[in-house]
């Protein structure tokens, strides 16, 4: 079964994860909030099975993690999205919880 992850980070930056790729779309300047912020260049890469299946256990942990989800998306949050087949689990993360933390950084390892 085909498993899509897509996470947009607290800066509004994209990540599309597949079992033997990452996706990275960042934010330019034109499409910040601030009109300054630049998130980078895009990247896409392959990835292996192992880290794919890490991300997949810290993104279902995350979605488990009901303390650290937010009513509403607002600046520094995070959006996660997983799609399984024709179902799809999603939250919203607040800023700054132990949970994003950790996904930005093995995100930024990766990246």
């Amino acid at each position: 079964m085909r498993i899509v992850i897509n996470f947009s980070d607290g800066s509004g930056n994209q990540y599309i994860i597949e079992q033997n790729s990452i996706e990275y779309n960042p934010v330019k300047p034109e499409s910040s909030s601030s009109g300054v912020y630049d998130g980078g260049e895009h990247v896409k890469k392959a990835i292996s099975r192992n880290q794919f299946e890490k991300l997949l256990l810290i993104f279902n942990q995350a979605l488990g993690n009901q303390a650290s989800h937010a009513k509403n998306r607002v600046k520094g949050s995070g959006l996660i999205a997983i799609q399984q087949g024709d179902s799809v689990k999603s939250c919203i993360k607040s800023p700054n919880s132990e949970v994003m933390r950790e996904i930005e950084r093995f995100l930024n390892d990766l990246i």
